[in-house]
């Protein structure tokens, strides 16, 4: 690389341009650059062609290469990750929570055990009987019962409001 001042010089050869536009030495190293001014990278870019030496199999291969961005690939089901589905698992009943911002009503309901076909009066008896056993001023031994608490009032508003629509 020709450089004058701490600026590149353009690598045609007979220009003195300062080279402010890189490009690649060649193919197989294409990460070095060399430098050119504008007049000639415009040149190099008009005559550069990667696959100028390559036969259609070569060209098919650096195609497939570039259709996952040359990264390894193997097939679905390979490797130490796999995991061996089970379908038929697919509609049992599942005991993961349900998140509140999801589905609130299905969140109420399981807040406050209840059902989907439960009454006013369901409602409240299992408000009481939940607010006693979580209220902070119980005293209570339960982990986390102030939390408990906040979604239990939280689910029996919204459930409330539910009903009087």
């Amino acid at each position: 690389m020709n450089q004058k001042d701490n600026t590149q010089i353009c690598n045609h050869a007979d220009c003195n341009d300062e080279g402010l536009y890189k490009a690649p030495i060649n193919k197989y190293t294409l990460n070095k650059y060399q430098w050119f001014c504008l007049e000639h990278i415009k040149e190099f870019n008009k005559s550069w062609n990667f696959h100028k030496e390559m036969d259609i199999d070569e060209i098919e291969v650096e195609l497939k290469k570039d259709s996952t961005w040359r990264r390894p690939t193997r097939p679905f089901g390979s490797g130490s990750n796999f995991h061996n589905f089970d379908f038929d698992d697919h509609f049992k009943d599942r005991t993961s929570k349900t998140n509140k911002n999801s589905n609130k009503l299905v969140w109420s309901l399981e807040q406050m055990n209840l059902t989907i076909k439960a009454t006013i009066d369901e409602i409240k008896q299992n408000y009481k009987k939940f607010a006693k056993r979580y209220h902070p001023d119980a005293k209570s031994d339960i982990k986390n019962s102030d939390e408990k608490f906040r979604d239990l009032v939280e689910a029996y508003t919204y459930l409330m409001d539910y009903h009087k629509k």
